[in-house]
């Protein structure tokens, strides 16, 4: 396991997103395989939608064990560290009017994932490992996007990305 100091070496790229604030000020232009979208209602329904009907849920495909080799390991300083730098002050920053279309009761969505999204995404360069959804997440987000779902059933389907503009 990496130290501390390692991780955020390695993470710079990702520490410099979150911290120049400024997210989702630009349309998310990046070509692949992903199903973009732009309304946060859609969005949503994506990242909270759990009946499996259509697609699957979001959570199962990010963050299920199968999703992780059986040697990653979930370092509670990574967690410490994250907490002590307050998630380099990512949800004080500037978003464009995103995090106010993704309010769902009490909560706001986007904001709730991002933290999950940041911790985990921290993990993986602790553990010199990314999954090949992890990596697509964090490729999305470096290129202005927000990744929040899944359209279809695996291994069909595609990643579903919020564009803001």
């Amino acid at each position: 396991m990496k130290s501390w100091d390692q991780v955020t070496k390695d993470a710079s790229d990702f520490i410099s997103f979150l911290e120049q604030g400024n997210f989702f000020n630009k349309p998310f232009l990046m070509s692949g395989d992903y199903k973009i979208i732009t309304d946060a209602k859609v969005g949503i329904n994506y990242a909270t939608n759990d009946d499996f009907d259509t697609f699957d849920e979001w959570e199962t495909v990010t963050d299920t064990p199968n999703v992780f080799p059986d040697d990653f390991e979930w370092n509670d300083k990574i967690k410490y560290k994250l907490k002590q730098n307050n998630y380099f002050d990512f949800e004080q920053k500037e978003f464009n009017g995103a995090k106010e279309k993704w309010v769902y009761g009490e909560a706001c969505i986007l904001t709730e994932l991002m933290y999950r999204d940041i911790g985990i995404i921290f993990q993986c360069y602790a553990n010199d490992c990314f999954p090949e959804i992890w990596k697509k997440i964090l490729e999305v987000y470096l290129n202005g996007g927000f990744p929040c779902g899944w359209d279809d059933h695996l291994p069909n389907g595609k990643l579903v990305v919020y564009s803001n503009n």
